[in-house]
């Protein structure tokens, strides 16, 4: 009877991590459904076999920490309301700032964004057409009443109203380079690499990047506020999983997303 007992308690035992395995958590993470290579390729609903490179990291993070991964691409202001009602655990690469935290839960050290815990540092550029005598100190615009475009939605609005830069928005990438184009607006505000991807694809289009930067931006994967509140433990995970592997997944990984 002992002997029974001992076989059936190894038994129950050894198929204990084969139930854990079956049944890993879910964790839900929006991502914007505009390509932002090389971070995130592919446009609309669904993912490029090779999805980008903030993909693979949210996808190794959730391996690490023992969750099943469900990535959905959403509108870039849906994307937040999904993070504000809690219909979605985690937002892939949104940047820190006021009106987000209070709906969005970041990684944060000492009251701040923690930049040890973020996916990745992008950088926004201003674009004008190639003729343009604009020019942009790292401070001011000149002319100062210069009209600059960017994406519904995007945090660099509120760098730019900060900086009295008149902004004027429009639903995607392909807008604002055809009104830069069209002399619809006289520069537009980017993610560098971002422009790149696009204009690889659209070699046609008469624009250059004004040599100094707009601004540089730290990209978190921030939690709803309801569901840190349930899985506290799986959050820090998480942001400590992206901060392990991010580093040398960029390093593996960077040039062929570049060159793809």
């Amino acid at each position: 009877m002992n002997t029974w007992c001992c076989r059936a308690a190894f038994w129950l035992l050894a198929c204990l991590p084969l139930t854990a395995a079956a049944a890993r958590p879910p964790l839900n993470i929006v991502a914007m459904d505009q390509a932002s290579p090389p971070y995130v390729i592919g446009e609309g609903d669904g993912f490029a076999p090779q999805p980008g490179l903030a993909v693979e990291l949210a996808q190794q993070a959730a391996n690490a920490c023992g969750v099943e991964l469900h990535l959905l691409r959403q509108p870039g202001l849906r994307m937040l309301q999904s993070l504000k009602s809690g219909s979605a655990d985690a937002a892939l690469l949104l940047s820190y700032n006021e009106e987000r935290a209070q709906f969005a839960v970041y990684p944060l050290r000492d009251g701040q964004p923690d930049g040890r815990q973020r996916m990745s540092t992008l950088r926004y550029v201003l674009f004008v057409r190639n003729d343009s005598t604009l020019a942009w100190d790292g401070e001011r615009l000149s002319p100062p009443q210069a009209v600059v475009g960017s994406n519904i939605g995007w945090s660099v609005i509120k760098d730019l109203e900060r900086l009295q830069i008149r902004v004027e928005t429009a639903l995607n990438v392909d807008s604002n380079f055809n009104k830069l184009q069209a002399g619809r607006i006289d520069a537009y505000a980017i993610q560098d690499l971002l422009a790149a991807g696009y204009l690889s694809t659209h070699p046609k289009l008469e624009v250059r990047a004004l040599p100094q930067p707009l601004v540089s931006k730290d990209y978190f994967m921030p939690f709803s506020r309801q569901f840190a509140a349930r899985q506290p433990q799986l959050v820090q995970c998480m942001w400590q999983q992206v901060a392990r592997q991010r580093d040398a997944l960029l390093k593996r990984r960077m040039a062929i997303y570049l060159h793809h």
